[in-house]
């Protein structure tokens, strides 16, 4: 079975990647603890100070209008939205209840735009409804709705107390119920009031020597704050029409009062429009009564004039009796008929004198059920919109559907009177010819009785259209004098007494999760903005060969390793001089091993003298030399003494590769070569063929030859030599080096212009991790605890 290698590479690297990521935040785990710790404190001193919240909440059941039978038309366009239900909508009555209007007029009654506090600890009390003391203005209402202030009253004795003003910088000692001049302003708008302050006396003594807050909102800032915070839902918006009325608060006695109230004044404004409809429909009733009294009265004396003046005593007697009974029905039917035409004649008469805003007479007697029906929905239409104007505009597209619909119903209003007015007159006059008929009949009655039961008719038909609309008005007087209210209340206002904020567990939680989130996003954001190489991980696109890596040097002392030296760096370079074994040609003599990086300061010399050291002290003969010619450092690092170099070889043939070579008086096995004098053409100088024959010398008579080499990024001096290179190490230091600088080895290493190259990250910082551990060895000094913790 072949083995699938590129799967456990990929594998191991996503574990590896995985693992890395996690390290990177873990290794802060400290500054983790604390920042919980920090939210801990804050959230705790948070919930002991918050003013605690209580739910408040009652259940109501708004009662469905009575309808009449549709007529099928009608019923159609209420099928297809162009003609709304007279029943309530629980979406128009949630509205209603949020008004600004019921709203208003609920906090003015309970006067909750003033709030009293009796200071305590660790929040002041706010009282209510048994306020400690009571303020009031002696000033016009209107202005007093708009005053914001608040100031505090020292109760001194139970007829004395301590004013102090918003600034707190004015103490007037005064009286109860005393009327005096208070500045309820600021220094910089004065607002001077005559108010008096009077003692609750239900608290007794207990309120000598307390200190009570005054906070006074406007009354609009106040109506807003409730309106926020109630919150009104259906309890099932299909099979029910109950609603649920909650709201927080911080007292639940205000909570309760709120609400209650809240509801009164919904079912009080519900009568108000059901009252509408009755008093319009009596005050209809009444004019017509009016008129119609007095036709009565003028035929009534028109008949008592016309027997008196003729000496009549009796009119039914006689040979027509007969004929009169039939003329007596007819009568009767023509009665009924101009009745009903009166009534229509009369409603459209209202119709065309009437607006949206106004509702129709109710029931007056009209014999047609559809017209009946019709009247019913506009009455409704003209509440529903009345009452959606009470928290809108005529703009909204509410009102504007409502007035199409009432417009429309409006014109088949009018042409269903105008039909049942051409239907009642065609009646009219088929029961008129037929008197005529039964009139000829009886033509030989006498000429006086006929005369007199013509006006006896006009008579009987005037009192009886009076009685009739008599009764209409009795009815409509009494439905307006039973009230029955919108909403039956199901549970009153109350509350649990459970506090719902703050909460303990959400808020420690809260903490937790700000207090791990915080330092995230600082690592996250500071990794995120980060460029600079810091190990290995940062090097691995760039695929070339890792030799190792360098830990960061703290002091200055110490920098470069000796004999018997057990730190971390000397461990670090002799495994990266095991490592080198491994990347030359396994040949005795005359490994050359060039040292560059891409910036200088990035510790290529530093590396040379350290590796050069370090395989001298192996027993390896160790030739160091000093090729950056532009910025020799070896001589300052060693503290050698000037003497002759590679730039002074190279001009004088008269000298011999040994005669610039140099011992170490610590380290026998290593020998060194200086750069010599700054020449002004470093590259044409190292062009030269004297180089050749130091490299030749060197490989005839060293193991190993460490060439501490010109930075590639900065100048070309050490890839014009770099053919001389069995190995070249590119020193990459680490949190110095931007990221975007890589492209620079990346290259050389494609273009194979550095032989043999390898990468050493040089400054790796082992206590942020790497890979969550360092070399292990060496001599380590213990930190004292407080170090530790910093």
């Amino acid at each position: 079975m072949e083995f699938d290698s590129n799967f456990n590479d990929e594998h191991f690297d996503e574990s590896v990647g995985v693992r890395e990521i996690l390290e990177k935040y873990l290794i802060h785990f400290k500054w983790f603890i604390l920042s919980i710790l920090v939210f801990g404190v804050l959230f705790f001193i948070k919930l002991h100070y918050e003013v605690p919240m209580y739910n408040v909440s009652a259940s109501i059941l708004i009662k469905e209008q009575q309808r009449g039978n549709s007529i099928a038309n009608l019923t159609a366009f209420e099928d297809l939205g162009l003609f709304a239900s007279g029943d309530n909508s629980l979406e128009n009555e949630m509205q209603i209840l949020k008004s600004r209007k019921l709203n208003s007029i609920t906090v003015e009654e309970l006067k909750l735009n003033i709030r009293y506090f009796i200071e305590d600890s660790p929040f002041d009390t706010e009282q209510f409804p048994n306020f400690p003391i009571i303020l009031n203005f002696k000033s016009d209402s209107s202005t007093v709705k708009n005053i914001s202030s608040k100031f505090e009253i020292i109760i001194i004795s139970k007829d004395k107390f301590k004013f102090i003003d918003f600034d707190k910088n004015s103490y007037v000692v005064k009286l109860f119920k005393e009327d005096f001049s208070a500045n309820l302003g600021n220094k910089e708008r004065s607002d001077k009031r005559i108010i008096n302050i009077s003692l609750n006396n239900d608290f007794g003594e207990d309120l000598i020597g307390k200190k009570v807050k005054v906070k006074i909102s406007s009354v609009n800032e106040t109506i807003d704050s409730y309106i926020g915070r109630l919150e009104i839902e259906p309890v099932d918006e299909i099979l029910s029409n109950v609603l649920k009325i909650t709201m927080d608060n911080e007292v639940i006695p205000k909570g309760i009062a709120f609400i209650n109230n809240l509801i009164e004044q919904y079912n009080a404004d519900g009568i108000i429009d059901k009252n509408l409809i009755a008093q319009s429909t009596t005050n209809f009733l009444d004019e017509r009564l009016l008129l119609i009294s007095k036709e009565l009265k003028a035929i009534e004396t028109m008949a008592y004039q016309y027997k008196s003046n003729r000496g009549m005593v009796g009119v039914n007697a006689g040979a027509s009796n007969i004929y009169l009974q039939s003329s007596s029905i007819a009568e009767s039917e023509t009665l009924v008929v101009n009745t009903q035409l009166t009534l229509v004649n009369y409603m459209l008469e209202e119709l065309n004198k009437s607006n949206l805003t106004d509702p129709l007479p109710g029931n007056i007697g009209l014999s047609d059920p559809s017209i009946i029906d019709m009247i019913g929905k506009y009455n409704n239409l003209v509440l529903q919109r009345n009452r959606i104007l009470k928290s809108s505009t005529t703009k909204n597209p509410l009102i504007t559907n409502i007035d199409s619909q009432l417009n429309i119903l409006k014109n088949n209003l009018k042409a269903s009177f105008k039909t049942l007015r051409s239907s009642a007159q065609i009646q009219l006059d088929g029961l008129t010819r037929q008197r005529g008929q039964i009139s000829s009949k009886i033509s030989s009655v006498p000429k006086h009785e006929k005369e007199l039961k013509e006006i006896v008719r006009q008579q009987e038909t005037k009192n009886a259209l009076y009685l009739f609309l008599l009764q209409k008005r009795e009815e409509s007087i009494i439905s307006n004098a039973v009230s029955i209210e919108k909403a039956k209340i199901i549970d009153e206002a109350y509350s649990n007494g459970r506090k719902i904020s703050p909460k303990k567990m959400t808020n420690y939680i809260g903490a937790i999760i700000l207090g791990l989130l915080i330092p995230f996003l600082i690592i996250y954001i500071k990794d995120l903005l980060d460029v600079k190489v810091h190990d290995e991980r940062d090097i691995k696109k760039l695929r070339i060969p890792y030799i190792g890596d360098i830990p960061l040097v703290t002091s200055k002392k110490n920098l470069f390793v000796s004999e018997g030296d057990n730190s971390n760096v000397a461990e670090a370079f002799r495994f990266i001089r095991t490592n080198i074994n491994f990347m030359l040609d396994r040949k005795d003599v005359g490994k050359t091993v060039f040292i560059t990086s891409t910036l200088s300061k990035e510790g290529k010399t530093f590396t040379a003298i350290n590796l050069a050291s370090s395989l001298a002290i192996s027993g390896k003969k160790t030739l160091l030399i000093a090729m950056d010619v532009r910025a020799p450092k070896i001589n300052k690092y060693l503290d050698l003494e000037e003497m002759l170099g590679v730039t002074n070889y190279i001009k004088n043939n008269g000298l011999a590769v040994e005669d610039i070579i140099g011992s170490n008086s610590k380290l026998e096995n290593l020998h060194i070569i200086n750069s010599g004098d700054i020449p002004p053409n470093p590259v044409e100088l190292l062009m030269s063929n004297r180089v050749q024959e130091i490299f030749d010398y060197a490989k005839d008579n060293y193991e190993y030859i460490i060439v501490d080499t010109a930075p590639v990024g900065m100048v070309t001096d050490t890839i014009q030599i770099s053919n001389y290179a069995d190995l070249t190490i590119y020193v990459v230091k680490a949190n110095f080096i931007d990221k975007r600088m890589l492209h620079i080895p990346k290259k050389l290493h494609k273009e194979q212009k550095l032989h043999n190259m390898a990468i050493l990250i040089n400054g790796s910082d082992y206590t942020k991790g790497a890979y969550g551990y360092g070399y292990g060895y060496g001599n380590k000094k213990k930190k004292p605890w407080y170090k530790k913790i910093i």
